[in-house]
């Protein structure tokens, strides 16, 4: 049985294949001003790769984010879109489990990614198949990242970090002792093995139902929703 994973809430975007739970590929591209058509491209590739066509896909793993919100919603849109259309299971990954993923378990991992300017999405969770949250996400701007550590940080020895090479700058002079992984994005691979591991669990969304996970509003307010005065 087959995964496809899409990966679409940075500046990077990806996708992943998985067979039997096993990681066959993935690749990450720069997307420019073309995000659908530079994913799909980047999708029939990966099949193309393995010689196989969508027809063998039996599940779409999405990181449902937090992220870039055009991003978000064009993967999001893409996942629920291809699962309609070839009777896919669909199962949503957040960013921060694809994050955690990755790295070695046992560990308790921060996960920072950007958001605004002057925030970050983070999230301390336990790396495993499927990870487990030791804190809420949240979006945290600069000056509280000190409080929201007090707050959050597990009480055990040992840590780690997966991250932008912001967040690094941000968070180093408060936590020095945390092991870094620097990342541009989250891995495409990261969300194809937590869908797996999902998808093997019963875990499914349907395409009705998937909406992307927002920490933040748009910055752009649609015409006609703005406040009124009276």
């Amino acid at each position: 049985m087959y995964l496809l994973a899409l990966e679409s809430t940075a500046n990077l975007a990806g996708v992943a294949l998985v067979h039997s739970g096993k990681l066959m590929g993935a690749v990450q591209i720069a997307h420019g001003q073309n995000l659908s058509g530079n994913l799909l491209h980047a999708t029939e590739w990966l099949l193309n790769r393995h010689g196989l066509s969508r027809e063998a896909i039996r599940a779409v793993a999405v990181d449902v984010g937090p992220g870039a919100f055009t991003g978000l919603k064009i993967g999001v849109m893409i996942a629920k879109t291809l699962a309609h259309a070839l009777n896919l299971d669909l199962v949503g990954v957040s960013a921060f489990e694809a994050c955690a993923c990755v790295m070695p378990e046992g560990t308790p991992t921060l996960v920072a990614l950007p958001a605004r300017r002057d925030a970050l999405y983070v999230q301390w969770l336990l790396p495993k198949p499927i990870p487990e949250p030791l804190s809420q996400p949240a979006m945290v701007l600069q000056h509280a990242l000190s409080a929201w550590l007090e707050q959050t940080t597990p009480a055990t020895e040992g840590y780690q970090a997966i991250g932008s090479p912001r967040a690094r700058g941000w968070l180093e002079p408060l936590m020095p002792a945390l092991r870094w992984r620097m990342i541009e994005a989250p891995p495409p691979e990261g969300v194809a093995q937590v869908g797996w591991a999902r998808w093997q669990a019963g875990g499914r969304t349907s395409p009705f139902q998937m909406v992307p996970f927002y920490l933040q509003p748009p910055s752009i307010t649609p015409p006609g929703t703005r406040a009124r005065t009276p």
